[in-house]
């Protein structure tokens, strides 16, 4: 009986746990979507136009403060988190080839 009422007390903080987070998820989405809103209202003369992508490209690219870096990163862990493990492997020797690379062959060179 003793482990019975344990395991109830278990699966009940389990769920109420899961629902929390739930209830954040839902948070978060709906502050995220409020976000590209505002974004479309303040970056664009025409808002019914622009899409949802083209508020969020702005949205990260603010947030990272214009940085590749940072801004790949973002796409990275976007695809990562969809699945598109192969893309990334590609895009990742991409970034590398074509930014960290040639910014590597410029500092050798004496550029900026």
């Amino acid at each position: 009986m003793k482990n019975t009422n344990t395991e109830n007390r278990n699966q009940t903080t389990e769920a109420v746990e899961i629902s929390i987070q739930d209830k954040k998820n839902e948070l978060a989405m709906d502050m995220f979507k409020q976000a590209i809103k505002l974004k479309k209202e303040t970056a664009f003369v025409n808002p019914e136009t622009a899409t949802d992508e083209e508020a969020l490209g702005i949205l990260i690219s603010q947030f990272a403060k214009w940085d590749g870096k940072k801004i790949f990163d973002t796409s990275y862990n976007a695809f990562e988190d969809s699945n598109f493990h192969s893309f990334n492997e590609s895009f990742e020797k991409l970034w590398t080839k074509e930014v960290v690379y040639k910014n590597y062959v410029k500092l050798i060179k004496g550029g900026n």
